[in-house]
């Protein structure tokens, strides 16, 4: 089993890839916005984008397809005469940032995104358990209020009837 599943955005013959895949990490590929559109869509359990070697604009252009689309930490691997915003990453690397640092990083951040991802997901389960119990005690409620009126209807028309 992958340490976690990656989506790597931009150029094909980026080393990033295979580093990536010696580390354990499941890496689909995808050099275009429409592969990006179809494999964020692919795939709920998603651990981060990784984008290197991309144009500004497809940049920026996929990563709000990203926040659109997936939860998953989004990382860049800016070259220098690149600008892009970078407010849009949840961590930015320089193109020649070394290997070993950005790995560990990547790791981190995605073992945070994991934990947060089933933290959420527990609290989403415990939401669900008391808003069943909610709903079956207002049903109850309701039941017992409706009872309680019948019974106290009854005893007026039998008060009344005695009279």
């Amino acid at each position: 089993m992958a340490a976690a599943t990656v989506i790597h955005f931009g150029s094909r013959d980026s080393y990033r890839v295979s580093v990536l895949r010696n580390a354990g990490y499941e890496v689909r590929e995808s050099d275009s916005l429409d592969r990006l559109v179809t494999e964020l869509e692919r795939d709920q359990d998603l651990d981060a984008v990784i984008m290197s070697e991309v144009d500004p604009r497809h940049a920026e252009l996929a990563a709000v397809l990203v926040r659109e689309r997936s939860s998953a930490p989004l990382i860049l691997f800016r070259r220098r005469d690149v600008r892009v915003d970078e407010s849009q990453f949840d961590r930015v690397f320089s193109w020649l940032y070394p290997e070993r640092f950005w790995l560990y990083e990547t790791a981190v951040l995605v073992i945070e995104s994991q934990r947060l991802s089933a933290w959420s997901n527990c609290l989403r389960r415990d939401s669900e358990a008391v808003r069943a119990r909610s709903v079956q005690q207002r049903a109850r409620a309701e039941s017992e209020s409706q009872r309680n009126a019948d019974a106290g209807g009854l005893w007026k028309l039998e008060e009344y009837g005695e009279d």
